[in-house]
């Protein structure tokens, strides 16, 4: 029997982790990926020496959603309501994940190196950043108007997505469910950063790295919360919430040797 190491490798650099999914042949979501991705999260957050993550594909394919084969087998020993049961169970813990991730200490860059479709893109979008593979054929999108008649919501992507495209373009992007390429989701928001398919990796782990090396878990929480949580307050609450997080990075994190760095370096130039 194969385990999670199996299919989920990681590789840990300077204060980073990369996380390769290997799970079947197009990493479909289902209980057993969403517990393997969850797991390694939890040791991701106990080792205090990471700060930053890496998420892609080990495939060809960075995830195509729902598992198919999952859902007709548990379909075919229940039926239908056995299915429904199972896979909104499945999907309250997928939401958590997600939500898990939006909330962690960690940067989280999603590096989409394959198609990246329905709950994929989900995962992708949960994500803090998306770097993505500049191949034309590289498909990105949520399929599950045409398919089902249902939002992309197991885990919470209609709101990521809206979040990052803005409403009336997430509701037609959406609605019309049709993939785009990642040029087309540079341009919509869905995508950060487009960079050769062979360099992907290494510069989604690059940006990683010199994230974590001048931030640190504390600098990278704490622009997390400013700058993702902000948007979503009033603007005066949302000062505050700057104000309380800024002061609190300075204190702990890498600010003093920083200042004292920079202080050696120009402080006499300035006199």
């Amino acid at each position: 029997m194969a385990s999670e190491a199996d299919h989920l490798e990681v590789r840990t650099g300077q204060g980073t982790q990369t996380w390769l999914m290997k799970f079947g042949s197009v990493n479909p979501l289902n209980p057993a990926m969403l517990a393997a991705l969850d797991a390694q999260l939890s040791k991701a957050l106990a080792d205090e020496t990471v700060s930053a993550v890496v998420l892609t594909s080990g495939l060809k394919i960075f995830s195509a959603g729902g598992d198919a084969t999952w859902m007709g087998q548990l379909l075919t020993e229940g039926g239908t309501p056995a299915l429904i049961e199972a896979f909104n169970r499945a999907m309250d813990t997928f939401r958590e994940l997600c939500i898990r991730i939006r909330r962690s200490p960690l940067l989280v860059i999603a590096a989409l190196n394959g198609h990246t479709l329905a709950g994929g893109l989900e995962l992708a979008a949960a994500c803090d950043l998306r770097f993505a593979a500049d191949a034309e054929k590289l498909q990105i999108g949520v399929p599950e108007m045409d398919l089902f008649g249902a939002m992309p919501s197991g885990g919470g992507g209609a709101q990521f997505i809206a979040r990052l495209m803005g409403p009336s373009r997430a509701l037609q992007f959406i609605l019309d469910a049709k993939p785009v390429s990642p040029q087309a989701a540079y341009r919509l928001g869905l995508v950060d950063r487009l960079c050769p398919a062979e360099s992907l990796l290494a510069e989604a782990e690059g940006f990683a790295a010199a994230v974590a090396k001048k931030a640190g878990r504390i600098g990278v929480h704490a622009a997390k919360r400013a700058i993702l949580g902000g948007p979503e307050l009033p603007l005066m609450e949302a000062l505050e919430l700057d104000r309380s997080v800024h002061w609190d990075a300075m204190r702990r994190g890498n600010f003093l040797p920083g200042a004292e760095s920079f202080v050696r370096r120009f402080g006499s130039k300035n006199g």
